[in-house]
């Protein structure tokens, strides 16, 4: 994982060059999300290759499961629903995407 602070706009250049790698989480909630949208998982990563920095919600702040490690959370529309998804930059040998909220948002107000 990464322990550099990239700039918003560093991170979406990452998720439009980079290999983008959707964690399949214990409770289910990526896999549930793209099924109940009916998305593949292409479909999930064209939209992960195409976040925008308006989208950002907060970042980069420190990972509280990983030490050193910072996450960057965005809130996008997709598909009638708004998306969660928080994700890092894994830079220690060649730079990976590693997506590991993309569901549902939950508990955020939107205008």
């Amino acid at each position: 994982m990464s322990s550099h602070k990239y700039t918003v706009d560093e991170v979406i250049n990452f998720c439009q060059s980079n290999p983008i790698y959707i964690v399949d989480r214990l409770d289910g909630k990526n896999k549930r999300f793209i099924r109940e949208v009916h998305m593949s998982i292409d479909e999930a990563i064209y939209e992960i290759r195409n976040l925008r920095k308006e989208f950002l919600f907060q970042g980069p702040f420190l990972d509280r499961d990983i030490k050193n490690n910072y996450l960057y959370e965005f809130h996008k529309h997709i598909r009638g629903r708004w998306c969660y998804t928080k994700l890092t930059i894994d830079d220690k040998k060649n730079v990976v995407v590693r997506v590991i909220s993309f569901h549902e948002s939950e508990a955020v107000e939107y205008a």
